[in-house]
């Protein structure tokens, strides 16, 4: 199985006048703000939060995420004639839930409201197959765009009582949440041999 998954750098930036900002040395991490939060493991240094909220939601911009499916056919032996043969193969997709930090949390099971949920998740699985013709010295393999759709923010925490003085915190670190779409393409990618076929940044 293939899974896709997506980062987004931090967002979010802060200027401060005059007198300078200087952090509390007893902030919560971002590790356990999240760990605090419902469905998570839990921290041991914070008690858990009532509440975890996206917020500054940021909706990325739709991109197609390239993967390869099934094995490489190659006519690298030294013929001279082109060889005909089958590619294809299957992959499944699933949303995915990511951090642009590590923050060293497992982000499954957890629930986060605002739109972001790892609890609702959906997957996708195609599959496909063609045949080709591979010029001597090439080799092919098949690859499948998946269109997809990608929520950012940072997430919100609520605790019922204080918590290094203050009932909310916000992480730093932006959680991004990438959602396939059932809009698929699927292509077949050719490089020369003696190069890595499953590269498909190389267009050699």
């Amino acid at each position: 199985m293939l899974t896709i998954s997506f980062v987004v750098f931090v967002l979010l930036g802060h200027t401060f006048s005059a007198p300078a900002f200087i952090p509390r040395d007893d902030s919560p991490s971002d590790t356990d703000l999240l760990l605090s939060c419902p469905g998570a493991a839990g921290s041991p240094n914070i008690e858990r939060a009532d509440k975890c909220t996206l917020t500054n939601i940021v909706n990325n911009p739709d991109i197609p995420v390239v993967t390869n499916i099934g094995s490489v056919q190659a006519n690298c032996e030294g013929g001279t004639n082109p060889i005909t043969k089958t590619v294809g193969g299957e992959t499944t997709t699933s949303t995915t839930t990511t951090a642009n930090a590590d923050v060293g949390v497992d982000f499954e099971g957890i629930s986060i409201g605002g739109g972001l949920s790892t609890e609702s998740s959906s997957s996708t699985t195609q599959s496909n197959s063609t045949t080709i013709t591979v010029a001597p010295g090439r080799q092919s393999v098949m690859t499948m765009s998946v269109l997809s759709h990608s929520q950012s923010g940072n997430v919100q925490v609520n605790f019922g009582d204080r918590v290094d003085g203050h009932f909310i915190w916000f992480t730093g670190a932006v959680i991004t949440q990438v959602i396939p779409t059932n809009e698929i393409t699927f292509d077949v990618h050719e490089t020369a041999c003696g190069t890595d076929p499953l590269d498909l940044n190389n267009n050699s």
